[in-house]
């Protein structure tokens, strides 16, 4: 037999040939090409290096933008002022001496301009305007006065409440303007669909990993890209589907980010905008009865949820929505009820305090001149109510004893330290702590409080090892486990100090949390 060629073929006239292992030779169209370039960069975008080579190059080209936004203005006012600067020397030798003297200031250049363009726009002399009308000399006059007054400092307070107020009329005037969305083109329908997905996927990502505000963030960025445009068409209905049912999906991702925030406000108005596409979606129903709970809406809340109900009649998880629904209105009744407790506890508390009293004012006044009056030192007033809590203080619980089963050497102090850093050192428990501060506003107390039970994922794993109970009480024992040899830091070990320090550090987030030199001053 003729020894086979490579490929499972033999020389003419011998056996039929055996199939290939590889198979038949497929070939390759340009979609499968498409589809296996985007595929492939799907997933080279999931890679960190990736994430931070993209996220530098951006913040280059964001940085580059604003520096030739900032260069074309100052151009602009080059030749503002270039201008304005030709057109004054046509006018008299009064209008000069009053302007000479303010004519560099930022304000008065960019009111000149106005006033020439205006000018020009209605075909007026710009000289005559500036020594006829009242209301261009008598701002001309204001400017120089308050220069002389104050100073370019004045100057510096007027241009500031200037811009104030156009932002605020411009602020205005887009609350008034309704967003229009323009119609979009099928190539940049592509785009920006890939961009919603990876809004969606890094948003989703950051979610799961708790950090919530940077998956509002994100969340964010693919409703405004979204929202600014609009598919026009009969025949384009599938593009029109995907574009709604994308900001649909982002809408509701971002509203309940803001629920995890306590951003109740900002939940509900994403939750209206979801409903404004489909009114029928019962997670956008109950984001919005959430939000509505959380700022105390009841009536509108308890409104939601019958929506909801009548919603969740048509889905095919039915049962499970119903039955959430009645969970939901127990909790909404209790939340209720403890509102109004809360209420009345306060107005309570005020009316008790003389808030609302008609003798306020008075009380006011007399304080007030007790403050000014020479200080003398007498026996403090105490009324009959202060006087009944000092004769029968209130018995306080003591703190349950703290119990000592395990005590540690200087070297098991170490380690456990040790061990204790390396719990804090995690990425997820660094971020969580980080997130921590900000929501707690980098308040010592609030902080503390809320550090407690994040760092308690990470310490009973450890105190478990170690023979401690895994609980509150086994933390207290491990922290005087520890205490008895690097509590007060005095004749201290240098070695020991630098474990010490380390793990406080990693515990407060490191230095980038801003909380170290917070708690630690």
């Amino acid at each position: 037999m003729a020894l086979m060629q490579r490929g499972g073929s033999v020389p003419s006239g011998g056996l039929p040939s055996a199939p290939s292992r590889l198979g038949p030779r497929k070939k390759m169209t340009a979609a499968d090409l498409d589809a296996k370039q985007q595929d492939f960069w799907a997933e080279f975008m999931k890679r960190p290096d990736a994430k931070a080579a993209y996220a530098a190059q951006r913040r280059l080209l964001e940085k580059k933008r604003r520096w030739l936004e900032e260069r074309q203005r100052i151009e602009e006012r080059a030749e503002h002022r270039k201008e304005v600067a030709d057109a004054l020397e046509e006018a008299p030798a009064e209008t000069k001496k009053l302007i000479a003297p303010i004519f560099h200031l930022r304000i008065v250049e960019d009111y000149l301009w106005e006033v020439l363009d205006d000018s020009v726009k209605n075909k007026r002399n710009f000289v005559d305007r500036l020594r006829n009308d009242p209301k261009v000399y008598a701002e001309l006059l204001n400017y120089r006065e308050n220069f002389q007054a104050g100073g370019e400092a004045r100057i510096e307070d007027m241009e500031k409440q200037l811009q104030a107020i156009n932002q605020a009329r411009l602020l205005e005037d887009e609350r008034k303007k309704e967003l229009k969305p323009a119609p979009i083109d099928i190539h940049t329908l592509k785009e920006l669909l890939e961009y919603a997905q990876q809004c969606k996927y890094e948003g989703n990502e950051k979610f799961r990993e708790g950090l919530y505000e940077e998956a509002l963030f994100i969340y964010s960025q693919g409703d405004e890209a979204m929202k600014r445009w609009t598919v026009d068409g009969k025949n384009l209905k599938n593009e029109h589907k995907w574009l709604t049912d994308n900001r649909l999906a982002c809408l509701k991702n971002k509203s309940q980010a803001a629920l995890r925030l306590e951003l109740f406000q900002t939940a509900l108005e994403a939750a209206d905008a979801a409903l404004a596409i489909d009114c029928e979606d019962h997670k956008a129903w109950y984001r919005k009865l959430q939000a509505e709970k959380g700022l105390g809406k009841f009536k509108e809340a308890e409104a939601s949820l019958a929506r909801l109900e009548d919603v969740a009649q048509w889905c095919p998880d039915r049962q499970r929505i119903m039955h959430d629904c009645d969970l939901e209105r127990k909790r909404l009744k209790i939340a209720k009820a403890r509102h109004k407790a809360d209420t009345q506890e306060m107005l309570g508390k005020a009316f008790d305090a003389g808030v609302f009293s008609l003798d306020r004012e008075r009380e006011l006044e007399e304080a007030s001149k007790a403050l000014e009056a020479p200080q003398q030192r007498m026996a403090p007033k105490i009324d009959d109510r202060t006087a009944k809590k000092l004769a029968a203080p209130k018995a306080m619980e003591e703190p349950k004893p703290l119990e000592r089963n395990i005590r540690l050497t200087a070297a098991l102090a170490g380690d456990l330290m040790d061990e204790l850093a390396e719990a804090y050192a995690q990425k997820w428990f660094q971020a969580r702590v980080r997130k921590c501060a900000r929501d707690s506003g980098f308040e010592r107390s609030v902080f503390l409080m809320r550090l407690k039970d994040v760092a308690f994922e990470v310490q009973k794993p450890v105190l478990e090892k170690w023979g401690f109970e895994g609980t509150e009480q086994g933390v207290r024992e491990m922290t005087a486990a520890i205490r008895d040899h690097a509590g007060d830091g005095h004749d201290l070990p240098e070695w020991l100090k630098a474990k010490q320090d380390r793990c406080l550090e990693l515990l407060y987030g490191g230095k980038e949390s801003g909380m170290l030199d917070i708690l630690t001053q």
